[in-house]
């Protein structure tokens, strides 16, 4: 019968229990606690933001209202009888400018109506180059148009339209546009419309 040498294998167990014995117990008999410190939270600064001011925009100049020259009205017409329907009251218009309009009773005989451009003098100007103060617009046909409210309208009613040219103008410049439909035996127009404008050149 062979005996086997077992002692280095008790040996080995009892090396083994001892060093279990020190990663349980440690070197002395006290229990360990973990301590976790926490370090105090470094304070954020958030940044307070600059306010940048909105940058204001220039107020936009009021534009200058057109002088209105045309001055008393010797006799007014009334909108049923006489009408302009441009250009319009204080409007900015090109030399030379358009203008049309509408007349209750220019029809008859063909009567028309006349014009003239008045200056800031309150004098007219010479419209053409025989240096009329006025000047006379037929009627036109009113076939497919229509006439504008408030008009009376009649067998004669027609509308009108001319160009007006106005010599020799080298800056924006203020008129009144006298339309009438007579004048008198001293030659002061009736039922007069009048439209302040400021041609340009």
């Amino acid at each position: 019968m062979c005996i086997r040498p077992w002692w280095p294998l008790g040996v080995l167990l009892a090396v083994v229990a001892v060093s279990v014995g020190l990663a349980c117990n440690g070197d002395d008999d006290t229990e360990r606690n973990v301590v976790i410190t926490l370090t105090s939270p470094t304070p954020i600064t958030i940044p307070t933001p600059t306010v940048t001011p909105t940058p204001t925009p220039a107020p936009t100049p009021t534009p200058t209202p057109l002088a209105d020259v045309c001055g008393v009205n010797p006799d007014p017409a009334p909108a049923s009888v006489l009408q302009v329907q441009a250009p319009p009251p204080l409007e900015r218009v090109t030399n030379p400018f358009h203008m049309r309009g509408w007349g209750s009773e220019i029809g008859f005989e063909n009567t028309g109506v006349a014009v003239a451009l008045i200056d800031a003098k309150g004098d007219p100007i010479a419209l053409d180059g025989a240096g009329s103060l006025s000047k006379n617009v037929a009627p036109e046909s009113r076939a497919g148009r229509v006439a504008p409210p408030g008009l009376t309208v009649t067998d004669f009613t027609a509308p009108f339209a001319t160009d007006m040219l106005v010599q020799g103008l080298s800056t924006d410049t203020p008129f009144c546009i006298w339309l009438f439909l007579a004048t008198t035996e001293e030659g002061i127009p009736k039922q007069v419309l009048q439209v302040p404008i400021v041609i340009s050149p």
